[in-house]
């Protein structure tokens, strides 16, 4: 009888359990054919398919791993310094070197002239923070949605919880809890009622059947929505991303010796 309920949870959870393993996969190489694609679209000159490419890479940067974005970068940068942008130039591998501080350059795509003003940007790197200058800068944050649903493929709702999703965290776990609950409870009945069965006259084994039945059809159709409640959980835990913490932000002005000019102290409280 164990085995007959163990069937109705696992099929949905190894499901789940297939996806877990199937996403960091495909998110990988969706960035290297990325990459290879602006390639191919510079190798035909075609200079405003590699901007379209790489321009959408790096808007949905969050889909790509960080060693991937500062390719791309690169890339950009030299679709740049084809059409005589210095300043994009400069910029895009200033991301790419915050991206990756060891990133290297293709010697078959990039001149020796590109490649020295590179490794001359990354050797005035550290010189960059000085004050007054602005550039954007990337903050790699740690997708959370992978490690989440591993917690919710243990225990539906520790995801949730862990994204800090407690409403919803608590939800899924009272509904697994309940059900799971529910499930043995009803499997218990039915081990009565099989036995009753089986020990009934010719008087009474109608109604005992009906009763083996009942519980029979009741505990399925239990462990069948704790499958269904707890690949739920999984699955929410490994597509929605967490919802941002609200920011209180302050500005304060604060001297600094030596300095002509005023610098603002920025302070986010989470």
């Amino acid at each position: 009888m164990r085995f007959q309920l163990i069937n109705f949870v696992c099929p949905a959870i190894l499901c789940s359990l297939c996806l877990l393993v199937g996403q960091p996969l495909s998110a990988q190489s969706g960035t290297v054919e990325r990459s290879d694609e602006i390639r191919r679209a510079l190798q035909r000159a075609d200079y405003q398919l590699a901007v379209d490419l790489a321009d959408s890479a790096i808007a949905h940067f969050d889909n790509f791993a960080p060693k991937q974005l500062a390719e791309i970068h690169t890339l950009r940068a030299l679709v740049a310094s084809e059409k005589g942008d210095r300043s994009q130039v400069d910029v895009h591998f200033l991301a790419a070197l915050q991206l990756n501080p060891n990133q290297k350059l293709d010697t078959i795509f990039f001149s020796p002239a590109l490649q020295q003003h590179f490794e001359s940007m990354r050797a005035r790197l550290p010189a960059s923070e000085a004050a007054g200058h602005v550039e954007t800068r990337y903050v790699m944050v740690s997708d959370p949605r992978l490690t989440a649903a591993w917690k919710s493929l243990v225990l539906p709702g520790w995801g949730q919880r862990f994204k800090g999703e407690n409403a919803r965290g608590n939800i899924f776990t009272f509904a697994s809890v309940a059900l799971a609950g529910a499930a043995l409870t009803s499997h218990f009945l039915r081990t009565s009622a099989r036995d009753d069965y089986f020990n009934a006259n010719e008087l009474n084994v109608a109604a005992a059947y009906d009763r083996y039945n009942k519980y029979h059809l009741l505990r399925n159709n239990l462990a069948l929505g704790l499958g269904l409640v707890w690949s739920a959980a999984i699955l929410d835990a490994l597509i929605f991303k967490p919802k941002p913490g609200k920011i209180a932000l302050r500005l304060s002005p604060r001297k600094i010796s030596n300095e002509k000019n005023l610098t603002v102290l920025v302070t986010f409280s989470f």
